[in-house]
């Protein structure tokens, strides 16, 4: 099944859910099944969000953007990720209140809504986890991993109120709400944190520089490396310019065996798919010689 086509059918998955435990939620006068709604369907505008970026994002480079729509994914989890911290911000009233006045719940109706919840959303994250080098399936996937969470602990609150009694049965609900919503600040911080490194052209989490910069300097005549800049273009596409120092004629014809070298090195040792390298010949116009 392609990237797209698991995509869509993890976003009808989470949106039927989500109507699902609303009604659920209404029926059991329970806040922590309709926080669980309100974490799935954030999952499912990530999925939306995703699933148009993994559109955008096969579409050809152009002479107004030359890398095509290679960050579209990126953005699509940043605003995820905002989104996340928004619904988090109503479900955490929402509890509050509750804690405040609470009422008897039905618990019988939150543990089976529960349950179903963690099966689906454990099927999500089945079908995403074969793509899950996109970061913007990436995030998607993290959300349906936290559902699957947040719907242990629904469930949990849900057994307390249906076999308990007492000032616990009756706060469960909500506490299992504000439970839930501390789950989706940490995907939200997450998500945001990842999309915020690749969009300030951060170096790609897995590569270190001082690394790439010995291996640069072990290749033949090599001298020096100076101006060294990694970055990702996007999620699954890693960048490289350098400056490199080399020993005799810097001329393209007998350069072209050490660029051939280094392009494997960087592709197949650190991931990097993209290297733009300016040569200079030692003693001549560089970092140490200004001309």
């Amino acid at each position: 099944m392609s990237r797209s086509a698991r995509l869509g059918a993890a976003l009808g998955i989470n949106l039927a859910l989500s109507v699902g435990l609303v009604l659920a939620g209404r029926a059991a006068h329970s806040t922590s099944l309709v926080a669980d709604a309100g974490h799935n369907l954030t999952d499912a505008m990530a999925l939306i969000l995703a699933l148009t970026a993994s559109i955008l994002a096969s579409r050809p480079p152009s002479p107004r953007r030359t890398f095509g729509w290679s960050r579209a994914s990126t953005l699509a989890a940043l605003a995820n990720g905002v989104v996340l911290v928004i619904v988090t911000v109503g479900i955490a009233g929402m509890a509050i209140g509750r804690l405040m006045h609470p009422h008897a719940v039905e618990g019988g109706v939150i543990l089976i809504a529960a349950l179903v919840s963690i099966l689906l959303n454990l099927g999500v994250v089945r079908l995403l986890s074969e793509h899950n080098h996109d970061l913007g399936v990436r995030s998607a996937l993290v959300h349906a991993v936290g559902d699957a969470l947040s719907g242990a602990v629904v469930a949990l609150a849900g057994f307390i109120a249906l076999v308990g009694s007492g000032p616990l049965a009756l706060r469960v609900d909500p506490i299992a709400s504000l439970m839930v919503a501390v789950l989706i600040v940490v995907e939200a911080l997450r998500v945001t944190g990842a999309s915020l490194h690749v969009l300030l052209e951060g170096v790609p989490a897995g590569v270190d520089l001082e690394e790439v910069d010995r291996a640069l300097r072990g290749l033949d005549e090599v001298l020096d490396v100076h101006d060294l800049h990694v970055w990702s273009i996007s999620s699954s596409s890693h960048a490289l310019s350098a400056h490199l120092v080399v020993a005799g004629d810097a001329s393209i014809q007998s350069t072209q065996p050490l660029l051939l070298d280094m392009r494997h090195l960087l592709a197949e040792k650190f991931g990097i798919d993209h290297a733009t390298v300016e040569l200079e010949a030692e003693g001549g116009c560089g970092h140490d010689h200004p001309c």
